[in-house]
């Protein structure tokens, strides 16, 4: 693509064009440039880089589009800071859209309401026609295109691991006929978690099967589509987004499923419920929920009993910026904590306004871009720090992983633990009610 870059300026041209559509030409018009969104960006106020400036990575476009479709662009594009898309400024604005993590609060602040996700979204979609996505992303993506998950994880693996998860499961609730239902099909729920929760964070699966066993849910885990994310939604590439979406839709449908229902995975809840139908044209005739909604509706409805004196400490929520910010569940993980934990506590600020931890985004996933990423990090790791909590909860897998990487980076000396894993382990069950809790046949799941 460098060389098709160099050689077919017409051809540079068209893709430009093709990237910058309406809505993003609208934005590129109306910024001013006061460079308020600077102050709500978690990657210049923990790098002071003038390149992260959500400003900047517009201002970055604005360049290069006006070099093909403005009359003094392409006359003069000295006189009007126009550029050339070339080698040099591919590497600029890679940096700058695989940088961001598309968290919006800079959306938040604006006072003209420019989404300069968006904007981002556009230019990593122009990198990504020119072969330009970072290669760890590029390959994430195109494991989970080509097998189906970003793990590559066989049938085979899969099968062991749902066998282990449904003896932990009995384990926890002294029931020998506990199960994981698979490919179940009619089931009211289909519930789909990630690769990285199969082989690594087993007890957020194990922690929702208990809940659904407490409540009685009917509902089952898929053999064939076990994998929540959507990684083209962070390389760019639309065609393998709108697959990886389309992937999920064919399997409600093959099962017959009425509500899916995404895993502690940020990104997949904000793609399936806010944006999928608009990238396939169409309405689901179904529901789209994240496990801590619906966790959140047992609790509201009584149908679930918690101990909260069980989950001991301080803990405070970190809100993933696609879930709160994006996804608008700003009650639903406090109803759960509240009701789960003895001593909850918010940091300052949350919610809608909560920082970026500096994970999201697909910027976790390239090693390149590591010591950006962690001094993004910072001012949320002031925030944990702050809060005096000795267990941050979330509801992302990115976000876990990037808050164990900033306890460790900043000193903070904090546990990371899911939400569903604490309320269940706050789970009383009818028998452990009736004998009397102690343990009660509770085991305690591990956490990281």
């Amino acid at each position: 693509m460098a060389e098709h870059l160099r050689l077919k300026a017409g051809d540079v041209a068209q893709l430009v064009g093709d990237k910058v559509t309406g809505p993003v030409r609208t934005s590129l018009d109306i910024c001013a440039h006061c460079g308020i969104c600077a102050d709500s960006c978690h990657l210049y106020a923990g790098t002071g880089d003038v390149e992260q400036i959500p400003a900047a990575r517009a201002q970055q476009l604005e360049k290069v589009y006006k070099r093909y479709y403005s009359r003094l662009g392409r006359l003069a594009p000295r006189l009007v800071g126009a550029e050339d898309l070339n080698e040099e400024t591919l590497d600029r604005l890679q940096r700058m859209a695989y940088h961001c993590t598309l968290c919006r609060r800079c959306a938040l602040y604006c006072p003209f309401g420019i989404d300069n996700a968006t904007t981002v979204s556009a230019i990593r979609s122009l990198l990504a026609e020119a072969g330009r996505v970072p290669t760890a992303l590029q390959e994430h993506t195109d494991t989970a295109y080509k097998t189906g998950n970003t793990l590559a994880i066989s049938d085979e693996q899969f099968q062991d691991r749902i066998e282990w998860f449904e003896e932990e499961l009995q384990d926890a609730v002294d029931d020998n006929e506990a199960t994981i239902p698979v490919d179940k099909q009619g089931a009211r729920v289909l519930f789909v978690p990630t690769p990285i929760q199969i082989m690594r964070f087993p007890s957020v699966i194990i922690s929702t099967a208990k809940i659904f066993y407490a409540v009685g849910e009917d509902w089952t885990i898929s053999s064939r589509r076990f994998d929540a994310t959507n990684f083209g939604l962070f390389s760019g590439e639309t065609d393998k987004r709108n697959e990886m979406a389309q992937r999920l839709v064919d399997e409600m449908e093959h099962l017959g499923a009425q509500v899916l229902v995404l895993s502690e995975c940020g990104h997949s809840y904000w793609a399936m419920k806010h944006a999928a139908e608009s990238w396939l044209g169409g309405r689901f005739p179904f529901q789209v929920k994240n496990i801590v909604e619906v966790v959140a509706e047992y609790i509201a409805e009584g149908r679930i009993k918690l101990d909260p004196s069980v989950n001991v400490g301080r803990i405070t929520y970190h809100d993933p910026c696609n879930l709160s910010r994006k996804g608008g569940l700003l009650d639903e993980p406090r109803t759960c904590l509240e009701a789960a934990c003895r001593e909850f506590v918010e940091m300052a600020p949350s919610g809608a306004e909560a920082w970026c931890c500096g994970g999201g985004g697909g910027v976790i996933t390239i090693p390149e871009y590591d010591e950006v990423r962690l001094a993004a990090g910072g001012p949320k790791a002031q925030q944990v720090r702050e809060s005096g909590a000795e267990v941050v909860a979330t509801a992302c897998d990115n976000c876990k992983l990037q808050l164990m990487e900033l306890s460790e980076h900043y000193g903070l000396d904090v546990s990371v633990v899911g939400v569903v894993d604490l309320v269940a382990e706050a789970l009383v069950l009818d028998k452990q009610e009736e004998e009397g809790r102690s343990d009660g046949g509770n085991q305690r799941l591990q956490y990281t």
